[in-house]
């Protein structure tokens, strides 16, 4: 298993939350595990209903990008977070608290497709204020549905690091620190505390090193072929593989894999009870995409690994 992490010289008063922003082989790969995914809408008509979130964010355009989301949808932004749902305005004052007032773009590094849902791999440029702009490396999961004939977002989860933006904040002098005391007393007054509470939780709740530790664990189970090892990362009961759109469970999902293959994991990410990579299968038809590990609270077992293709 590898992990391999890059980072860059930043200017400044620049930021970069870029662990998991490193070198990938470009260009089409073929999935030979993994069956073509097969829903009623196409990746070009999700794609065109997820583009329209950071196009709208690029030109504050506030109605145009809450009108993306369903009556109950939510956003949990970092997944860990209190989440925003639409009903009762909370989303409509997320947005009025952490995008009016900055300007961002998104730079995506590759789709994904599962279903209905799309996986990104983004790169979020945010610039805070003048002479201060972050950068945060983030997987962005957005799960759409369609009512009343209009495909919508019913969930956007947003996997990257509170904690490692936190020191980076600090790092970056009296410039940034200003910037986010602001930002802060926003938050205060716009979300509220009890909000704010349980959006600062996420720093120390959830799966943490477990969650690294289990992905190793799995990379060489895999390897190993060893179905014993496989089965007792995950909850005894109802845990699930996703491959592609072939749902098993975790040991059977071995026989799906071919004889020889080794999985590679670059650039995780813990948020929440959740842990998130880029994964690679090395075999004769190398097959990659992302992968997402969702965590019992219990049990502290992986209950859920969706295997997205490129």
């Amino acid at each position: 298993m590898e992990f391999s992490v890059a980072t860059g010289e930043g200017q400044p008063a620049v930021a970069r939350a870029d662990a998991l922003w490193t070198s990938w082989p470009r260009g089409p790969v073929l999935l030979s595990p993994f069956a073509m995914t097969t829903t009623a809408h196409s990746r070009e008509t999700l794609l065109a209903v997820v583009e329209r979130s950071p196009a709208c964010v690029a030109v504050h355009d506030r109605a145009g990008w809450l009108d993306l989301f369903g009556e109950d949808a939510v956003v949990e932004d970092p997944v860990g977070s209190g989440p925003a749902p639409k009903a009762g305005g909370t989303l409509g004052r997320f947005y009025d608290t952490f995008i009016a007032p900055h300007e961002i773009r998104f730079e995506i590094r590759r789709n994904h497709f599962l279903g209905d849902d799309v996986f990104r791999d983004a790169l979020i440029h945010t610039r805070v204020r003048a002479g201060v702009q972050v950068e945060v490396a983030a997987y962005l999961l957005y799960q759409l549905e369609e009512r009343d004939g209009a495909l919508r977002v019913r969930r956007m989860a947003a996997h990257w690091r509170l904690s490692r933006m936190t020191r980076i904040a600090l790092g970056l002098g009296p410039r940034a620190w200003l910037a986010m005391t602001g930002l802060f007393a926003r938050m205060l007054r716009t979300m509220g505390p009890a909000w704010v509470g349980a959006y600062l939780a996420s720093l120390w709740r959830g799966i943490g090193s477990r969650g690294l530790a289990a992905a190793a664990d799995l990379a060489r189970a895999i390897e190993a072929r060893r179905g014993d090892a496989v089965e007792a990362l995950f909850v005894p009961d109802g845990a699930e593989v996703d491959l592609g759109p072939r749902r098993l469970a975790p040991a059977p999902h071995l026989d799906a894999l071919p004889s020889g293959c080794r999985l590679t994991i670059d650039a995780p990410v813990v948020a929440g009870w959740t842990t998130s990579f880029r994964f690679r299968l090395e075999q004769a038809t190398p097959a990659a995409g992302l992968c997402l590990l969702e965590f019992d609270r219990g049990c502290r077992r992986i209950r859920r690994a969706r295997f997205f293709p490129e």
